[in-house]
């Protein structure tokens, strides 16, 4: 194990912070976006707000799979921007945007499929009619989003992260005018109604991606890495190893929405009152998750630069410091939630309200659990992160199925169905589950950083 250099770490959380803050403020950009639409199709009426549902749902699966393959760009180009490899980083951006073409064309072809799936929910022909509509309106979308994905992953892979917050200021302000104007028909155009969802997607995409494309071909400073030059080629190295880097992390990304799915299944059957709570819980947790996400992919480009100058010393402070700095901000949320969960709730309910106590004091037991789940999965997030950077993204996948499936799930139901404790109980299960998770990321690194081949991580990216 590398020695611990104290002045390094102290440049290093710097740097560290000058990654992650500007995706962190994009991130919560992004999510103040997509809650301003749905309350936009909650006014259109109740089975608009079921189509969306269904189709966001569809959505999130199709993304998690086909953007967790894009990450990989990241990965790929810090290795390179670590070693000052600027020939190599052209023809990983090639070969990324011919990928890109790929995926577009596979996500566009799941899109029109999935009517044959919307119907096997057995909602009303009106809410799959709606459904329809706006899964159509959705695939207008895919080109301009994919294009801007991979171009802001190249950006983070070479430590530009601030202009993936700027991008997010020209995207987000446009998204929401142009939902507006076609969801409701204003200044004389068209009501869409919820169709305009994915049209207005699709304009400010594509404006932002043909603007970012201009920008990167102009400015000087992007000039040198020639990012487009290199896409009249096929290079099946590059291709090969975004997809081997990339795919576990679609995959693995599903397993984990895909287990919350579940609880709330199960959360339901306890009742209204405490699905309610969970999804109070849930959505707070879930922006917390993000920012720890944001902050993990600059643990990654981090590794990743240190990667690159083949310098083991550097890898081990940049995780070190990551750990460190998410640490105290978990603990900061944690605090968050344990003492202030009423200050929480009162954002989505009046608190005082005498048919509302219940509700709060299920509420209250959620977020007590919440904070010790996220200081649990604030170590396995920040850790595959790490792991990411070393090019170890299968591992974190069998982590998370194992933790996740085998055993958060299976403790989950043995807590509420064979034990018959309380909605809650379930809760405490997945986080037991992450608990297990993250111990296996944390014992994989201290393995991986004991034996591990810098030259050879770099070797499978020059063969």
């Amino acid at each position: 194990m590398a020695a611990l250099d104290f002045k390094f770490i102290k440049t290093e959380i710097k740097k560290n912070l000058a990654v992650s803050m500007p995706l962190i403020a994009a991130q919560l950009i992004y999510a103040f976006s997509g809650f301003l639409g749905t309350a936009m199709i909650a006014h259109l009426g109740k089975n608009e707000l079921a189509a969306s549902v269904l189709v966001n749902m569809l959505w999130a699966t199709l993304s998690t799979i086909f953007f967790g393959i894009i990450n990989a760009v990241s990965i790929l180009v810090s290795h390179q921007y670590g070693a000052k490899n600027d020939k190599a980083i052209c023809e990983i951006m090639g070969q990324a945007y011919l990928l890109g073409i790929v995926l577009t064309l596979l996500i566009l072809l799941a899109l029109f499929s999935m009517p044959l799936f919307l119907r096997l929910s057995h909602q009303s022909p009106e809410v799959l009619t709606l459904a329809s509509f706006y899964m159509k309106s959705l695939m207008f979308t895919v080109p301009g989003l994919v294009m801007v994905v991979i171009t802001e992953q190249f950006l983070v892979g070479v430590g530009r992260s601030k202009l993936v917050l700027q991008v997010s200021f020209m995207v987000v302000p446009l998204e929401i005018i142009m939902l507006y104007l076609l969801i409701f028909g204003k200044l004389g155009l068209p009501v869409f109604g919820i169709a305009g969802i994915g049209y207005g997607f699709a304009i400010s995409y594509t404006l932002t991606a043909i603007g970012l494309m201009i920008y990167l071909f102009r400015a000087n400073y992007y000039k040198k890495y020639k990012i487009f030059s290199a896409i009249n080629r096929i290079n099946w190295l590059y291709i090969k190893e975004l997809i081997r880097v990339g795919l576990p992390m679609g995959f693995m990304q599903v397993v984990e929405v895909g287990t919350f799915a579940m609880i709330t299944f199960w959360v339901a059957q306890f009742g209204t009152i405490i699905l309610a709570a969970h999804q109070i819980t849930l959505q707070f947790l879930a922006l917390a998750i993000t920012m720890v996400f944001a902050m993990s992919q600059a643990v990654t480009v981090r590794v990743g630069h240190a990667v690159g100058q083949l310098d083991k010393n550097n890898v081990v402070n940049s995780i070190i410091t990551g750990l460190l700095i998410n640490f105290f901000f978990a603990c900061f949320i944690a605090i968050i939630f344990c003492l202030l969960p009423k200050l929480l709730l009162s954002l989505d309910l009046n608190t005082a309200a005498a048919d509302n106590q219940l509700l709060v004091t299920e509420a209250i037991q959620l977020f007590k659990v919440a904070s010790v789940l996220l200081l649990f999965d604030n170590f396995r997030i920040i850790g595959f992160g790490a792991l990411r950077g070393l090019k170890d993204t299968k591992f974190p996948l069998y982590s998370s199925l194992a933790g996740f499936c085998f055993i958060g799930l299976s403790t989950a139901y043995y807590f509420a169905f064979i034990l018959k404790l309380s909605g809650v109980s379930i809760w405490w299960g997945i986080t037991l589950g992450i608990a297990s998770s993250a111990i296996m990321i944390m014992f994989r690194l201290r393995y991986l950083l004991r034996k591990i081949d810098l030259v050879k991580i770099l070797e499978l990216s020059k063969k």
